[in-house]
Protein backbone atom coordinates (compact mmCIF):
# COMPACT_ATOMS: atom_id res chain seq x y z
CA UNK A 1 0.00 0.00 0.00
CA UNK A 2 1.45 3.07 -0.84
CA UNK A 3 1.60 5.49 2.41
CA UNK A 4 1.47 9.40 3.19
CA UNK A 5 4.71 11.39 3.66
CA UNK A 6 6.95 10.73 6.44
CA UNK A 7 10.12 12.59 8.40
CA UNK A 8 12.67 11.11 5.77
CA UNK A 9 10.54 13.12 2.92
CA UNK A 10 10.89 15.81 4.82
CA UNK A 11 14.41 15.28 5.86
CA UNK A 12 15.19 15.07 2.26
CA UNK A 13 13.96 18.12 1.26
CA UNK A 14 15.97 20.27 3.46
CA UNK A 15 18.99 18.27 2.44
CA UNK A 16 17.91 19.39 -1.14
CA UNK A 17 17.67 22.90 -0.28
CA UNK A 18 21.20 22.87 1.61
CA UNK A 19 22.98 21.72 -1.59
CA UNK A 20 21.51 24.67 -3.45
CA UNK A 21 24.95 26.64 -3.27
CA UNK A 22 26.95 23.77 -4.18
CA UNK A 23 24.34 23.35 -7.73
CA UNK A 24 24.77 27.02 -8.14
CA UNK A 25 28.55 27.18 -7.78
CA UNK A 26 29.04 24.23 -9.92
CA UNK A 27 26.40 25.07 -12.78
CA UNK A 28 28.68 28.76 -12.75
CA UNK A 29 32.25 26.51 -13.18
CA UNK A 30 30.59 24.71 -15.80
CA UNK A 31 29.53 27.17 -17.73
CA UNK A 32 33.50 28.70 -17.65
CA UNK A 33 34.95 25.45 -17.78
CA UNK A 34 33.19 24.61 -21.08
CA UNK A 35 33.42 28.10 -22.90
CA UNK A 36 30.66 30.31 -21.67
CA UNK A 37 33.01 32.83 -19.80
CA UNK A 38 31.00 36.13 -20.03
CA UNK A 39 27.24 35.38 -18.96
CA UNK A 40 27.87 36.24 -15.46
CA UNK A 41 25.34 39.33 -14.08
CA UNK A 42 27.16 42.87 -13.51
CA UNK A 43 25.54 46.02 -12.12
CA UNK A 44 27.05 48.89 -14.05
CA UNK A 45 27.11 52.54 -12.83
CA UNK A 46 23.75 53.49 -13.69
CA UNK A 47 22.14 50.61 -12.09
CA UNK A 48 21.56 48.21 -15.09
CA UNK A 49 22.11 44.31 -14.29
CA UNK A 50 23.86 42.83 -18.15
CA UNK A 51 25.72 39.94 -18.52
CA UNK A 52 29.90 40.98 -19.11
CA UNK A 53 28.97 40.13 -22.58
CA UNK A 54 26.65 42.85 -22.81
CA UNK A 55 28.74 45.56 -20.84
CA UNK A 56 31.47 44.52 -23.20
CA UNK A 57 29.72 45.10 -26.47
CA UNK A 58 27.86 47.68 -24.88
CA UNK A 59 31.66 49.57 -24.38
CA UNK A 60 32.30 48.80 -28.11
CA UNK A 61 35.04 45.87 -27.47
CA UNK A 62 34.48 42.23 -28.99
CA UNK A 63 34.72 40.02 -26.23
CA UNK A 64 37.15 37.25 -27.41
CA UNK A 65 37.44 33.80 -25.19
CA UNK A 66 40.72 32.02 -24.87
CA UNK A 67 39.62 29.20 -22.65
CA UNK A 68 42.44 27.56 -20.75
CA UNK A 69 40.30 26.17 -17.84
CA UNK A 70 39.10 23.41 -20.71
CA UNK A 71 43.06 22.82 -21.90
CA UNK A 72 43.57 22.54 -17.71
CA UNK A 73 40.75 19.94 -17.31
CA UNK A 74 41.75 17.65 -20.38
CA UNK A 75 45.57 18.09 -19.42
CA UNK A 76 44.48 16.43 -15.62
CA UNK A 77 42.07 13.96 -16.67
CA UNK A 78 45.01 13.00 -19.81
CA UNK A 79 47.40 12.50 -16.86
CA UNK A 80 44.34 10.69 -14.62
CA UNK A 81 44.27 7.98 -17.77
CA UNK A 82 47.77 7.27 -18.14
CA UNK A 83 48.45 6.67 -14.23
CA UNK A 84 44.96 4.27 -14.71
CA UNK A 85 46.88 2.35 -17.29
CA UNK A 86 50.06 2.04 -15.72
CA UNK A 87 48.57 0.57 -12.90
CA UNK A 88 48.69 -3.01 -11.98
CA UNK A 89 45.12 -4.94 -12.36
CA UNK A 90 45.65 -7.83 -9.95
CA UNK A 91 42.52 -8.45 -8.59
CA UNK A 92 39.67 -11.25 -9.10
CA UNK A 93 37.76 -12.62 -11.64
CA UNK A 94 34.53 -11.11 -10.73
CA UNK A 95 36.05 -7.72 -10.19
CA UNK A 96 37.30 -7.82 -13.50
CA UNK A 97 34.47 -8.63 -15.30
CA UNK A 98 32.84 -5.32 -12.81
CA UNK A 99 34.70 -3.26 -14.12
CA UNK A 100 34.80 -4.57 -18.10
CA UNK A 101 31.04 -4.58 -17.88
CA UNK A 102 31.11 -1.08 -16.25
CA UNK A 103 33.61 0.10 -18.33
CA UNK A 104 35.12 1.52 -15.27
CA UNK A 105 38.50 3.53 -16.76
CA UNK A 106 35.53 5.59 -18.79
CA UNK A 107 33.13 6.31 -16.14
CA UNK A 108 36.17 7.38 -13.80
CA UNK A 109 37.38 9.64 -16.25
CA UNK A 110 34.28 11.25 -16.58
CA UNK A 111 33.75 11.17 -12.76
CA UNK A 112 37.22 12.33 -11.96
CA UNK A 113 36.35 15.42 -14.99
CA UNK A 114 33.31 16.10 -12.34
CA UNK A 115 35.54 16.11 -9.84
CA UNK A 116 38.02 19.02 -10.49
CA UNK A 117 34.97 20.81 -12.00
CA UNK A 118 32.71 20.52 -9.31
CA UNK A 119 34.44 18.74 -6.12
CA UNK A 120 31.96 16.15 -6.59
CA UNK A 121 32.45 12.86 -7.20
CA UNK A 122 29.52 10.57 -6.63
CA UNK A 123 28.80 7.11 -8.19
CA UNK A 124 26.09 4.46 -6.92
CA UNK A 125 26.09 0.76 -7.15
CA UNK A 126 23.02 -1.24 -7.71
CA UNK A 127 21.87 -4.81 -8.20
CA UNK A 128 19.65 -5.46 -11.50
CA UNK A 129 18.83 -6.42 -14.51
CA UNK A 130 19.24 -4.23 -17.56
CA UNK A 131 20.19 -5.13 -21.30
CA UNK A 132 23.62 -6.94 -20.96
CA UNK A 133 22.16 -9.27 -18.64
CA UNK A 134 21.64 -9.67 -14.28
CA UNK A 135 24.48 -7.62 -12.71
CA UNK A 136 26.22 -5.32 -10.35
CA UNK A 137 26.32 -1.86 -12.21
CA UNK A 138 28.34 1.58 -10.93
CA UNK A 139 26.59 4.46 -12.15
CA UNK A 140 28.03 8.39 -11.61
CA UNK A 141 25.67 10.42 -10.53
CA UNK A 142 25.01 14.08 -11.21
CA UNK A 143 25.39 16.34 -8.30
CA UNK A 144 22.48 18.48 -10.00
CA UNK A 145 20.00 15.31 -8.54
CA UNK A 146 21.79 14.46 -5.96
CA UNK A 147 21.19 15.88 -2.19
CA UNK A 148 23.08 14.48 1.42
CA UNK A 149 22.57 15.90 4.89
CA UNK A 150 25.55 18.27 6.27
CA UNK A 151 28.70 16.45 7.24
CA UNK A 152 32.30 17.46 8.13
CA UNK A 153 33.88 13.97 8.23
CA UNK A 154 36.12 13.60 4.09
CA UNK A 155 35.16 9.70 5.12
CA UNK A 156 31.38 10.53 5.58
CA UNK A 157 30.93 8.51 8.39
CA UNK A 158 28.77 11.43 9.92
CA UNK A 159 26.25 11.00 6.83
CA UNK A 160 22.67 10.20 8.23
CA UNK A 161 20.74 10.80 5.12
CA UNK A 162 21.30 10.91 1.46
CA UNK A 163 19.69 10.48 -2.03
CA UNK A 164 18.94 11.06 -5.36
CA UNK A 165 16.04 12.11 -7.61
CA UNK A 166 15.35 9.92 -10.92
CA UNK A 167 13.03 10.59 -13.55
CA UNK A 168 11.83 7.61 -15.21
CA UNK A 169 8.48 6.37 -17.68
CA UNK A 170 5.68 5.38 -16.29
CA UNK A 171 5.81 1.93 -17.71
CA UNK A 172 8.99 2.09 -15.56
CA UNK A 173 7.68 3.35 -12.53
CA UNK A 174 5.05 0.43 -12.45
CA UNK A 175 7.50 -2.03 -13.43
CA UNK A 176 9.64 -1.35 -10.60
CA UNK A 177 7.40 -0.99 -8.10
CA UNK A 178 3.76 -2.49 -8.95
CA UNK A 179 5.16 -5.96 -7.39
CA UNK A 180 3.04 -7.11 -10.29
CA UNK A 181 -0.17 -6.28 -8.32
CA UNK A 182 -2.22 -4.99 -11.05
CA UNK A 183 -4.15 -2.65 -8.08
CA UNK A 184 -0.42 -1.23 -6.98
CA UNK A 185 -0.15 -0.07 -10.69
CA UNK A 186 -3.77 1.51 -11.27
CA UNK A 187 -2.71 3.69 -7.82
CA UNK A 188 0.74 4.36 -9.31
CA UNK A 189 -0.63 5.84 -12.32
CA UNK A 190 -3.22 7.18 -10.44
CA UNK A 191 -0.69 8.81 -8.17
CA UNK A 192 1.25 10.64 -11.23
CA UNK A 193 -1.33 11.58 -13.14
CA UNK A 194 -3.10 13.20 -10.65
CA UNK A 195 0.76 14.58 -9.94
CA UNK A 196 1.02 16.13 -12.84
CA UNK A 197 0.27 19.60 -11.38
CA UNK A 198 1.46 18.26 -7.79
CA UNK A 199 1.49 20.76 -5.20
CA UNK A 200 5.63 22.64 -5.19
CA UNK A 201 6.97 24.13 -1.93
CA UNK A 202 8.27 27.14 -3.05
CA UNK A 203 8.79 28.49 -6.63
CA UNK A 204 12.21 26.95 -8.50
CA UNK A 205 14.99 29.26 -7.12
CA UNK A 206 15.78 31.94 -10.31
CA UNK A 207 19.47 32.69 -11.23
CA UNK A 208 18.37 35.04 -13.40
CA UNK A 209 19.05 34.72 -17.65
CA UNK A 210 16.85 31.99 -17.78
CA UNK A 211 18.76 29.86 -15.54
CA UNK A 212 17.10 28.11 -12.52
CA UNK A 213 17.55 25.83 -9.65
CA UNK A 214 16.95 22.28 -10.40
CA UNK A 215 13.55 21.59 -8.75
CA UNK A 216 13.17 18.57 -6.27
CA UNK A 217 9.83 17.65 -7.48
CA UNK A 218 9.17 18.17 -10.75
CA UNK A 219 11.19 15.94 -13.76
CA UNK A 220 13.62 18.22 -16.34
CA UNK A 221 11.21 16.43 -18.55
CA UNK A 222 7.36 16.74 -18.99
CA UNK A 223 6.78 13.40 -20.12
CA UNK A 224 8.59 11.05 -17.00
CA UNK A 225 7.92 10.54 -13.55
CA UNK A 226 9.90 12.02 -10.71
CA UNK A 227 10.85 9.05 -8.04
CA UNK A 228 12.87 10.27 -5.19
CA UNK A 229 14.87 7.59 -3.27
CA UNK A 230 15.90 8.40 0.13
CA UNK A 231 18.20 7.03 2.18
CA UNK A 232 18.48 7.44 5.86
CA UNK A 233 20.34 6.06 9.04
CA UNK A 234 17.66 4.66 11.44
CA UNK A 235 17.75 4.21 15.02
CA UNK A 236 14.54 2.64 16.37
CA UNK A 237 14.68 2.41 20.27
CA UNK A 238 11.11 1.12 19.91
CA UNK A 239 12.35 -1.95 18.83
CA UNK A 240 14.00 -4.01 21.36
CA UNK A 241 17.55 -5.57 19.38
CA UNK A 242 16.87 -3.50 16.08
CA UNK A 243 20.17 -2.52 15.56
CA UNK A 244 21.13 0.83 13.71
CA UNK A 245 20.57 0.39 9.84
CA UNK A 246 20.60 2.09 6.46
CA UNK A 247 16.80 2.44 5.30
CA UNK A 248 15.89 3.09 1.81
CA UNK A 249 12.36 5.31 0.83
CA UNK A 250 11.18 5.68 -2.55
CA UNK A 251 8.45 8.74 -2.65
CA UNK A 252 6.96 10.41 -5.59
CA UNK A 253 6.50 14.08 -5.83
CA UNK A 254 3.55 14.42 -3.26
CA UNK A 255 5.51 12.51 -0.89
CA UNK A 256 3.67 9.19 -1.35
CA UNK A 257 5.73 5.92 -0.32
CA UNK A 258 5.75 4.07 -3.52
CA UNK A 259 8.29 1.27 -1.61
CA UNK A 260 10.89 0.42 0.68
CA UNK A 261 13.88 -1.69 2.09
CA UNK A 262 16.64 -2.29 4.43
CA UNK A 263 20.14 -2.21 3.13
CA UNK A 264 21.68 -6.04 2.11
CA UNK A 265 25.16 -5.18 2.50
CA UNK A 266 27.18 -6.89 4.94
CA UNK A 267 28.11 -3.49 6.74
CA UNK A 268 24.49 -2.50 6.23
CA UNK A 269 25.63 1.05 4.14
CA UNK A 270 23.78 2.84 1.35
CA UNK A 271 24.98 2.26 -1.84
CA UNK A 272 26.34 6.01 -2.29
CA UNK A 273 29.90 6.32 -2.89
CA UNK A 274 30.33 10.20 -2.02
CA UNK A 275 33.51 12.23 -2.09
CA UNK A 276 33.77 15.93 -1.69
CA UNK A 277 36.98 18.13 -2.53
CA UNK A 278 38.38 19.79 -0.55
CA UNK A 279 36.01 18.87 2.50
CA UNK A 280 37.15 21.44 4.72
CA UNK A 281 35.04 22.63 7.49
CA UNK A 282 31.60 21.00 5.79
CA UNK A 283 32.40 23.25 2.48
CA UNK A 284 33.62 22.16 -0.63
CA UNK A 285 36.15 24.40 -2.85
CA UNK A 286 36.50 22.75 -6.35
CA UNK A 287 39.83 22.97 -8.68
CA UNK A 288 38.18 25.20 -11.04
CA UNK A 289 37.15 27.54 -8.38
CA UNK A 290 40.39 29.71 -8.23
CA UNK A 291 40.96 30.16 -11.93
CA UNK A 292 37.97 31.30 -12.83
CA UNK A 293 38.47 34.94 -11.74
CA UNK A 294 42.00 34.56 -13.30
CA UNK A 295 40.49 33.23 -17.08
CA UNK A 296 38.11 35.94 -16.43
CA UNK A 297 41.13 38.84 -15.82
CA UNK A 298 43.02 36.71 -19.01
CA UNK A 299 40.14 37.22 -21.34
CA UNK A 300 39.47 40.86 -20.46
CA UNK A 301 43.40 41.48 -21.45
CA UNK A 302 43.17 39.89 -24.25
CA UNK A 303 40.02 41.42 -25.65
CA UNK A 304 41.27 44.75 -24.53
CA UNK A 305 44.24 44.71 -26.50
CA UNK A 306 42.04 43.52 -29.45
CA UNK A 307 40.10 46.87 -28.60
CA UNK A 308 43.46 48.76 -29.00
CA UNK A 309 44.99 47.17 -31.98
CA UNK A 310 41.51 47.52 -33.90
CA UNK A 311 41.21 51.38 -33.15
CA UNK A 312 44.83 52.50 -33.81
CA UNK A 313 45.77 53.98 -36.58
CA UNK A 314 47.41 51.71 -39.45
CA UNK A 315 48.65 52.46 -43.00
CA UNK A 316 46.41 56.13 -42.75
CA UNK A 317 47.66 58.54 -45.62
CA UNK A 318 47.72 61.86 -44.46
CA UNK A 319 47.05 63.77 -47.72
CA UNK A 320 48.26 67.46 -47.97
CA UNK A 321 44.95 68.94 -50.54
CA UNK A 322 47.53 70.60 -52.90
CA UNK A 323 49.39 67.65 -53.05
CA UNK A 324 46.62 66.07 -55.66
CA UNK A 325 47.43 67.35 -59.52
CA UNK A 326 44.57 68.57 -61.51
CA UNK A 327 42.26 65.90 -62.69
CA UNK A 328 42.48 63.50 -59.58
CA UNK A 329 40.31 63.05 -56.41
CA UNK A 330 40.94 61.35 -53.12
CA UNK A 331 39.05 58.27 -54.40
CA UNK A 332 41.86 57.82 -56.94
CA UNK A 333 44.77 58.34 -54.43
CA UNK A 334 43.72 56.33 -52.61
CA UNK A 335 43.09 53.50 -54.88
CA UNK A 336 46.72 53.77 -56.44
CA UNK A 337 48.29 54.09 -52.77
CA UNK A 338 47.00 50.59 -51.67
CA UNK A 339 47.55 48.59 -54.68
CA UNK A 340 51.30 47.15 -54.61
CA UNK A 341 53.52 48.85 -57.37
CA UNK A 342 50.96 51.87 -57.90
CA UNK A 343 52.32 55.46 -58.82
CA UNK A 344 51.15 57.83 -57.14
CA UNK A 345 50.98 61.54 -59.56
CA UNK A 346 52.14 64.34 -57.08
CA UNK A 347 51.67 68.27 -57.80
CA UNK A 348 55.10 69.42 -57.87
CA UNK A 349 54.03 72.54 -56.21
CA UNK A 350 53.47 71.16 -53.19
CA UNK A 351 54.34 72.33 -49.52
CA UNK A 352 54.46 68.58 -47.97
CA UNK A 353 54.52 65.36 -49.42
CA UNK A 354 52.01 62.00 -48.38
CA UNK A 355 52.99 60.92 -45.14
CA UNK A 356 51.62 57.29 -43.98
CA UNK A 357 50.70 56.83 -39.96
CA UNK A 358 51.07 53.52 -38.49
CA UNK A 359 50.69 53.28 -34.61
CA UNK A 360 51.29 50.19 -32.64
CA UNK A 361 48.50 51.59 -30.20
CA UNK A 362 49.38 51.49 -26.72
CA UNK A 363 48.95 47.86 -24.99
CA UNK A 364 52.45 47.13 -24.09
CA UNK A 365 51.40 47.70 -20.59
CA UNK A 366 48.15 45.52 -20.99
CA UNK A 367 50.84 42.78 -22.82
CA UNK A 368 53.14 42.41 -20.02
CA UNK A 369 50.58 42.03 -17.90
CA UNK A 370 48.65 39.45 -20.14
CA UNK A 371 51.84 37.45 -19.73
CA UNK A 372 52.27 37.48 -15.99
CA UNK A 373 48.64 36.29 -15.72
CA UNK A 374 49.63 33.06 -17.65
CA UNK A 375 52.03 32.44 -15.71
CA UNK A 376 50.25 33.35 -12.46
CA UNK A 377 47.82 30.86 -14.14
CA UNK A 378 50.28 28.11 -14.13
CA UNK A 379 51.13 28.47 -10.73
CA UNK A 380 47.85 28.87 -8.81
CA UNK A 381 47.00 25.29 -10.89
CA UNK A 382 49.93 23.63 -10.93
CA UNK A 383 49.65 22.29 -14.33
CA UNK A 384 53.07 23.53 -16.23
CA UNK A 385 54.16 23.23 -19.96
CA UNK A 386 56.09 20.20 -19.16
CA UNK A 387 52.83 18.47 -17.88
CA UNK A 388 51.06 19.64 -20.98
CA UNK A 389 54.06 18.08 -22.70
CA UNK A 390 55.71 21.27 -23.85
CA UNK A 391 58.85 22.61 -22.92
CA UNK A 392 59.77 25.98 -21.87
CA UNK A 393 62.32 26.83 -23.92
CA UNK A 394 64.39 25.16 -27.35
CA UNK A 395 67.36 24.76 -24.97
CA UNK A 396 65.55 22.61 -22.00
CA UNK A 397 67.62 19.25 -21.53
CA UNK A 398 65.52 16.30 -20.96
CA UNK A 399 66.81 15.91 -16.93
CA UNK A 400 65.04 19.68 -16.31
CA UNK A 401 62.21 18.58 -18.32
CA UNK A 402 61.58 15.42 -16.28
CA UNK A 403 61.90 17.51 -13.11
CA UNK A 404 59.51 20.18 -13.81
CA UNK A 405 57.35 17.13 -15.03
CA UNK A 406 57.65 15.86 -11.58
CA UNK A 407 57.48 18.55 -9.68
CA UNK A 408 53.75 19.63 -11.55
CA UNK A 409 52.76 16.21 -10.72
CA UNK A 410 53.46 16.66 -6.89
CA UNK A 411 51.19 19.98 -7.30
CA UNK A 412 48.18 17.51 -8.33
CA UNK A 413 48.94 14.57 -6.15
CA UNK A 414 46.02 15.60 -3.57
CA UNK A 415 43.59 15.86 -6.23
CA UNK A 416 45.02 12.61 -7.54
CA UNK A 417 45.36 10.77 -3.88
CA UNK A 418 42.34 11.87 -2.56
CA UNK A 419 39.95 10.72 -5.62
CA UNK A 420 41.79 7.35 -6.30
CA UNK A 421 40.40 7.16 -2.38
CA UNK A 422 37.15 7.78 -3.70
CA UNK A 423 38.32 4.83 -6.26
CA UNK A 424 39.13 2.34 -3.62
CA UNK A 425 35.95 3.36 -1.60
CA UNK A 426 34.17 2.46 -4.64
CA UNK A 427 36.16 -1.05 -5.60
CA UNK A 428 35.31 -2.17 -2.03
CA UNK A 429 31.43 -1.67 -1.91
CA UNK A 430 31.34 -3.35 -5.43
CA UNK A 431 33.39 -6.56 -4.03
CA UNK A 432 30.16 -6.57 -1.02
CA UNK A 433 28.05 -6.03 -3.52
CA UNK A 434 29.61 -8.98 -6.01
CA UNK A 435 30.16 -11.19 -3.45
CA UNK A 436 26.06 -11.14 -1.71
CA UNK A 437 24.17 -10.97 -4.86
CA UNK A 438 26.59 -14.06 -6.61
CA UNK A 439 25.00 -16.58 -3.52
Amino acid sequence: MINEPDSAFINARFAWRAGARLRATRRRLMRNTYGDQWSDLVKTSDGRVLTEYERAVGSGMSPMTNNLLRALVKTVVGRFRYNVSQENHSSSADFQKFSVENQLDELDSRAIEEFLISGCAIQKLTCERRSSGLGVWADNVSPDSFFVSPYLDPRGSDIRLIGMTSDMPLSEVKLRFGHGSKRRCREIERIYTDSVHAPVFGAPLSLGEGRSEPDFLRPSDPAMCRVIEVWSFDIDLSEPGDDPHWHCRFFTPSGKLLDETRSLLPGGSHPFIVKMYPLTGGAVHPFIEDLVDQQKHINKLITTIDHVLANSAKGVLLLPTDCLPPGTDYVMAAGIWNKPGGVLPINPHARQLPVEISSSGHSEGAAKLLESELKMFQQISGVTSALQGRAEGSNTSASLFESQVYQSAIALLDVYETFNSFRSERNRAALEFINVFSQ
